[in-house]
């Protein structure tokens, strides 16, 4: 799912959890000045980033205090067609499409946060084995292997770890003796 559009940031407003956010005519304050200053026409030439003849070079002016993000003054705004302007405006001045739209956000929002969270790690030396390649220490309750760094039991996992990452079926360890790692991948046996 690709993410939405900020009608929020196009505008240049506050996102509100609440539908009191702004009045009316504050939203039509907003969207005519984001008309302004994204109109290929009428915007300020001097506050966008425009090339000169040296490549290397960028002429720039920082950008207002109003800014929702307050970027860096050498980096470029984002522009916005008038469409994406006309779309922001007509769905929050909607209070049906507004609401559906914050669900819509909030959700995009919880969606990305949770994906950063869960991004996956990469670990240089990473070997995918199955739990079955493992040897199996019944005493100690763990499966171990050696690792290329001479470490016998160099890759330990106990029973309490497949426990607790169950859920997932596999579980990241890494070499007790050196920085390789190991994807150990499992299923669990359901008790008959």
């Amino acid at each position: 799912m690709a993410p939405l559009h900020d009608y929020y940031q196009i505008l240049n407003l506050p996102f509100a959890s609440t539908s009191s956010g702004f009045t009316k005519q504050q939203l039509k304050l907003a969207y005519h000045k984001a008309l302004l200053k994204h109109h290929p026409d009428k915007a300020d030439k001097a506050s966008t980033v425009t090339p000169t003849t040296d490549p290397s070079s960028t002429r720039a002016t920082a950008l207002p205090s109003d800014s929702p993000l307050h970027p860096q003054p050498d980096a470029p705004r984002p522009v916005y067609t008038i469409d994406q302007i006309t779309t922001a405006y007509k769905t929050l001045s909607d209070p049906h499409l507004r609401a559906d739209y914050d669900r819509a956000l909030r959700l995009d929002r919880s969606t990305a946060a949770a994906r950063e969270k869960t991004a996956t790690v990469f670990h240089t030396g990473l070997e995918v084995v199955d739990l079955e390649d493992l040897e199996c220490d019944e005493d100690a309750a763990c499966w171990y292997r050696g690792c290329r760094c001479g470490d016998a039991r160099g890759f330990c996992v106990e029973e309490s770890d497949l426990e607790r990452e169950a859920e997932h079926g596999e579980i990241v360890v890494g070499c007790r003796g050196c920085s390789l790692w190991m994807k150990v991948l499992f299923a669990v046996a359901e008790d008959t």
